[in-house]
């Protein structure tokens, strides 16, 4: 019978090695692993193999995402209300669907102006605080 290599147990037992790091140290994991598992490591060795498995299994997960990429997600809408920020009184109510109209992702132009109101806004409130001292 051909001799086991330590990854090969290593992979094995991942599952048990990654329950046992939520309670014990990377030091107590490598002697339960050695006492009970008859898998021989030092801690140099399981950080390692712990990162060459898990930048594995991440792959292999984007991998998996990256099929289902040409599905539309359509985000969806419930209710906007729009409220007076000096009385919370609400200006407009409305009840969209996310089917009523179509999503249009803004540009970069329409993201930098509203920014620019935003903060020109911000500005106003806070010179305005200011005279009020």
């Amino acid at each position: 019978m051909a001799k086991r290599t330590k990854i090969s147990k290593f992979r094995e037992l991942y599952p048990v090695i990654e329950d046992l790091l939520t309670t014990y140290t990377q030091e107590g994991v490598v002697e339960i692993l050695a006492e009970r598992h008859d898998l021989t490591l030092t801690t140099g060795t399981l950080t390692s193999y712990l990162y060459q498995h898990r930048k594995k299994l991440k792959e292999l997960s984007v991998a998996t995402d990256n099929s289902s990429s040409d599905i539309e997600i359509k985000p969806e809408v419930r209710e906007q209300v729009f409220v007076d920020l000096y009385s919370s009184d609400p200006i407009q109510e409305s009840n969209t669907d996310a089917s009523d109209e179509p999503y249009v992702q803004p540009t970069h132009e329409e993201l930098d102006t509203a920014m620019k109101r935003f903060e020109a806004k911000l500005a106003n409130k806070r010179n305005r605080s200011l005279l009020d001292k």
